[in-house]
């Protein structure tokens, strides 16, 4: 800022050196950027002054590369001297390591490397006197190896030595232990499998001997053509739904060997999975005792599933069947009431809506209570005549869906005949049962979140009772196949022999109430009920 800024118009005549003694001249001659100079004073010019700053930071910058440089030949002479510092090291090391192996050897010869008049150290004097005290003729070449390469004397176990000695018959004793110790694991383990074997096969002998699951099966995994799996199964409950099959199955347990849970393998067409599981089940029974017990399985939607049938004619066509009716109205009523209590989080649709099952039914309509068109597949009728047709709903149409070859037996009953006795008699006797059936438990209907009362208060306002004007419609429906289904089974389905009924009398009555509506208040089985 103290330095006055001469004038640019000036001209510095030719030879003048007066800038020459500042290193750092003020003004440098640079081209106009226009290609043309500018005027001043009546002269060209093309003089602009120069930025110091500018000037200073080109300065710092070469010298920060100049210190970088020092920087790393200083690095690099070190590293050289350190490398020629560990050669050295390396080389004296070779040396003296040299001049001791050469020591050594001559004193063995009796020399000291060539200066006779040079005697050995004390420390190697003592070494040899001992060694030639220790070492005879014979083994002096390989003591001496030996003991320049262990340093060990001979005739001396060194810690070494011992060491190794004492690893060795250690490691011998635990292999012998460990094998005396397997042997002994081997032999228990063979004894048990003999024991096993021989259990196995007392056991077998005490029953009829299954085959293999795989002897049943195809090369594909499916069942044999023509294969009879009725002796695995000896009996099936097969529905109707809410008909008190569960009841019915827990009622049996104690007596059979019946599956627990419902097993509905065959719906689906799914005949070595049920025949799998049956396997599973029997092999987990206890065999202790002779007497043998019956296998049953319980699923009550195999009655109105076709592939079930068709299954149970196939490969099952002497098992029995269990099959629980009750009236279409009643039971539409519970199936309804069913859902509301157990699935509480669907709404179920107005009944009105419910004469088919369509989307959001959840599986309740009337078509379901067409229990005489289910029952007409079993193929106990000729299905021949047209009045026998004109009761059923499909007509000409279900002749397509009936076996050809028809089920096992049939065990009919309605849902009234439980607390009887003869009832419990006839179903012993139908299923070949040596003690007799105990009298049934009364059957629980709540539902499965009874147990919370803000659930069981809002399901129970969403059951229905099937005799509310609001429920006409579907009621009529009911009953028009009610009509139809009472009339059928009595007069075709129960004329086949392999159907059977308990107090025959009775459960004619029953299927005669059906013709009349349950809301209108009489009750003609009156008098007949035990």
């Amino acid at each position: 800022m103290g330095r006055r800024r001469e004038n640019r118009s000036e001209r510095r005549p030719r030879g003048d050196c007066s800038h020459a003694s500042n290193p750092f001249p003020r003004a440098l001659p640079l081209p106009s950027p226009s290609g043309k100079g500018r005027r001043s004073d009546g002269h060209r010019s093309n003089i602009r002054p120069v930025d110091d700053r500018s000037r200073h930071k080109e300065n710092r910058q070469e010298g920060s590369r100049t210190n970088d440089r020092n920087i790393v030949s200083r690095r690099s002479a070190r590293r050289t001297k350190r490398s020629v510092l560990n050669y050295v090291i390396v080389i004296a090391w070779l040396a003296v390591a040299s001049f001791n192996y050469l020591i050594s050897h001559s004193a063995l010869d009796g020399t000291t490397g060539g200066n006779d008049q040079k005697q050995p150290s004390k420390w190697s004097r003592r070494k040899m006197a001992a060694f030639q005290s220790k070492v005879t003729p014979t083994e002096e070449n390989d003591k001496a190896q030996m003991f320049f390469q262990t340093g060990q004397l001979p005739g001396k176990e060194g810690m070494l030595s011992r060491f190794i000695n004492r690893a060795k018959a250690h490691s011998i004793a635990s292999a012998v232990d460990s094998q005396r110790h397997k042997s002994q694991q081997q032999k228990e383990l063979e004894k048990s499998q003999q024991q096993k074997e021989l259990k196995q096969i007392t056991q077998t002998q005490k029953e009829e001997d299954w085959p293999p699951l795989s002897s049943l099966l195809d090369i594909n995994g499916h069942i044999q053509e023509g294969t009879d799996l009725s002796g695995f199964l000896d009996f099936s409950i097969i529905g109707f739904p809410k008909t008190a099959t569960t009841s019915i199955l827990r009622h049996l347990s104690d007596l059979t060997d019946s599956l627990p849970k419902e097993h509905c393998d065959l719906v689906v067409n799914d005949t070595v999975k049920l025949l799998t599981n049956i396997f599973d089940d029997h092999a987990q029974r206890d065999k202790s005792s002779s007497e043998k017990r019956l296998i049953g399985i319980k699923c009550p939607q195999d009655v109105s599933a076709e592939w079930s049938i068709h299954n149970y004619a196939k490969y099952f066509p002497k098992t029995k069947l269990i099959v629980g009716i009750r009236h279409p109205v009643f039971w539409f009523q519970s199936l309804y009431n069913f859902r509301v209590s157990n699935v509480p989080w669907k709404k179920m649709l107005p009944t009105s809506k419910l004469k088919r099952c369509i989307p959001g039914s959840q599986g309740v309509c009337a078509w379901r209570a067409n229990f005489h068109d289910f029952l007409a597949r079993f193929g106990k009728t000729p299905l021949s005549s047209s009045s026998e047709l004109n009761l059923l709903t499909s007509g000409d149409q279900l002749r397509d869906q009936v076996v050809k070859s028809s089920v096992g037996p049939v065990f009919l009953y309605d849902t009234s005949q439980l607390s009887d006795t003869i009832f419990r008699q006839d179903l012993r006797d139908f299923l070949g049962l040596k003690k007799d059936i105990p009298p049934f438990p009364t059957i629980d209907t709540s539902g499965r979140f009874d147990h919370i009362t803000s659930i069981k208060k809002l399901t129970t306002q969403e059951k229905i009772d099937i005799c509310n004007p609001e429920h006409d419609a579907i009621r009529s429906e009911l009953m028009e196949k009610a009509r139809k289904a009472s009339i059928w089974i009595r007069n075709y389905f129960l004329k086949s022999e392999d159907v059977f009924v308990s107090n025959r009398i009775y459960f004619e009555a029953v299927l005669d109430s059906w013709k009349n509506d349950p809301c209108g208040g009489q009750d003609i089985l009156k008098g007949w009920r035990r």
